[in-house]
């Protein structure tokens, strides 16, 4: 996984940097405020302690940012590129992934519950200590996936593509899923009796 690239040259509040038209090389803190804007595209920032879901901004893209103590909730990333980001103890419960791209991206100590990666492209990434409950992955294509220590129970997996994608440090009780998505993933043995009685397979023990 590539690092962001960030070259801080000012501090600015994110009501001042939208109002500004200021997105690009620096650090952005938060503030009260209403916001109305069309596209907003954050290269190269820090940005702590934002709560974006009281900015009316329709269409919202990152790269080489890092994301910290932020909450992203119920926001819609259609059909972007997030590259060399890094979200960490952000809040994204609810949020929307349809049909983006995930590139060089960590996302650490994250909630992510009922999260929603539909057609969505993941290359070169991490998912740390983060939970992702009652989520819902459907047609996912990984190249270079690590996962550790993450939720994933009562999840939906259907039609993904997580070959050598490792989740046996992680939990996935109660998910719904189909043989394409489980196919050469791997697993514990605990996790393995699991889906296996999920596909209706009997197992001897």
């Amino acid at each position: 996984m590539k690092k962001p690239i960030i070259k801080i040259i000012d501090e600015i509040d994110i009501i001042t940097s939208l109002s500004k038209n200021i997105f690009s090389n620096v650090k952005i803190t938060d503030k009260e405020g209403n916001i109305v804007c069309k596209e907003v595209l954050y290269d190269s920032c820090i940005i702590e302690k934002v709560d974006f879901t009281k900015q009316s901004i329709k269409k919202l893209e990152f790269i080489d940012c890092r994301l910290i103590n932020c909450d992203l909730s119920n926001l819609e990333f259609e059909q972007i590129s997030i590259t060399r980001c890094e979200f960490i103890n952000c809040k994204m419960m609810g949020t929307n992934f349809i049909e983006s791209s995930l590139f060089d991206c960590l996302f650490d100590n994250c909630v992510c519950r009922y999260i929603n990666f539909s057609n969505v492209k993941i290359k070169n990434s991490i998912f740390k200590e983060t939970n992702f409950v009652e989520s819902n992955f459907l047609e996912v294509v990984t190249n270079n996936l690590s996962i550790d220590n993450c939720d994933f129970t009562n999840s939906s997996f259907y039609n993904n593509d997580f070959k050598n994608v490792d989740f046996s440090t992680s939990i996935i009780t109660n998910i719904t899923t189909d043989f394409k998505s489980i196919k050469k993933m791997t697993v514990n043995s605990k996790q393995a009796v699991d889906l296996a009685i999920l596909l209706d397979i009997n197992v001897k023990l």
